[in-house]
């Protein structure tokens, strides 16, 4: 019996056990959430590079070359004494009144001015030698008296513009009151059709000479005309005495010695334009006695500019002169022009011969203008 209650107990006891145990559940073991560790980017910033600062260049006005910078030698290829001689006396002791600089005129007429031509060629480029020469010095390239030829740019450098108290290209053609012509087409016309017959005065290596002959030799004229070699106060006797029919005289010689009374007669006026404004007003008489002269715009019209032949007397130097020197050279002989009536310069050029101021014109113009004349004076001398 002992055994029996002792046997149920047991088998309670491991009942309550089953129990106990279906209860428990086993703890949950969850993974832990391993979150991954916030790995932030690096915040990295560009570096500042800050554009380095480009200052402006200072540019500093080119300093202004002065001219001349110690003595000056202007060489001289005319007579002592001569208008042009004169006028260059005239210009230098103005040039030093306006720079304090000493200013000498080197002269040589032989050959017009040969010698210094070449010696010009070979003068340091720095301004302080120029020379004087006038486009008929091309002609004496030509005809063999000069060894270099002014219109040559490897050469000569034109430095300024035209220093001569003349009217541009103001030269007159005149003729015998009894000639049977009055007008260029009528001397044209005559001169075609009685071969041989005008004869006109030819003053060899003279101005007057290379513009008469440009302007037979461009029309076709010149193969009926017969030149009379001859000097210029000899071409004038000869005109009033008959023996040479046509005679080129500059506009204030012509009108002064021959116009005003009645001596000759006017057949054409070698200028292209008509401004009087140039003649002061001592010399307004002599305007009214050339003013209804026919130019060549007049009878040539547009193609007036093949004919026309300037006088031009130009300053040149050495061609390898820095370009600021020679504008250094311009701006002062340029202020020649500004010179008023009444001041002692202008009553100089003007006891001289010369009009109203004297002229100056760009040296390139003057360059292009004597290439455009080379060919021409060429031919010139080549018919002699």
């Amino acid at each position: 019996m002992k055994k029996i209650i002792a046997l149920v107990l047991a088998l309670t006891m491991v009942l309550c056990l089953c129990a106990c145990g279906s209860k428990t559940e086993a703890p949950k073991t969850e993974a832990p959430k391993t979150e991954a560790p916030k790995t932030e980017e690096p915040k990295t910033e560009a570096p500042k590079t800050e554009a380095p600062k480009t200052e402006e260049p200072k540019t500093e006005a080119p300093k202004e070359v002065k001219w001349p910078n110690g003595e000056l030698t202007i060489y001289s290829g005319y007579a002592v004494g001569s208008l042009t001689d004169v006028n260059l006396h005239t210009i230098a002791d103005w040039i030093t009144k306006e720079t304090g600089e000493t200013v000498k005129i080197e002269s040589n007429d032989t050959a017009g001015g040969a010698t210094l031509a070449l010696k010009l060629t070979k003068a340091k480029p720095d301004g302080q030698t120029i020379m004087a020469i006038g486009m008929n010095c091309i002609a004496n390239y030509y005809n063999g008296t000069w060894e270099v030829n002014p219109a040559d740019s490897s050469k000569f450098k034109i430095v300024a513009g035209s220093i001569q108290p003349y009217p541009d290209s103001g030269c007159i053609i005149l003729t015998q009151n009894d000639s049977p012509y009055s007008t260029w087409d009528e001397l044209a016309a005559y001169a075609k059709e009685h071969p041989g017959e005008v004869t006109v005065a030819s003053i060899a290596g003279k101005v007057m000479d290379i513009k008469m002959k440009a302007i037979f030799n461009a029309t076709g004229v010149a193969q009926y005309i017969r030149w009379a070699p001859t000097k210029s106060a000899d071409s004038e006797a000869a005109l009033l005495g008959g023996n040479i029919n046509c005679v080129m005289l500059d506009e204030t010689t012509a009108a002064k010695k021959y116009l005003k009374d009645g001596l000759v007669k006017p057949i054409i006026n070698c200028r292209a334009d008509e401004d009087w404004s140039i003649y002061p007003e001592d010399q307004k008489e002599y305007v009214e006695l050339i003013k209804d002269i026919p130019t060549l715009v007049d009878v040539f019209g547009a193609d007036a500019s093949k004919y026309m032949v300037p006088n031009r007397s130009m300053f040149v130097a050495p061609a390898d002169t820095p370009d600021d020197i020679c504008a250094a050279i311009a701006k002062v002989i340029d202020k020649i022009d500004e010179e008023q009536p009444g001041s002692d310069f202008y009553d100089r050029c003007r006891v001289n011969g010369g009009t109203s101021k004297y002229y100056t014109w760009p040296g390139d113009e003057i360059m292009a203008e004597w290439g455009r004349l080379d060919p021409i004076i060429a031919d010139i001398v080549k018919m002699g």
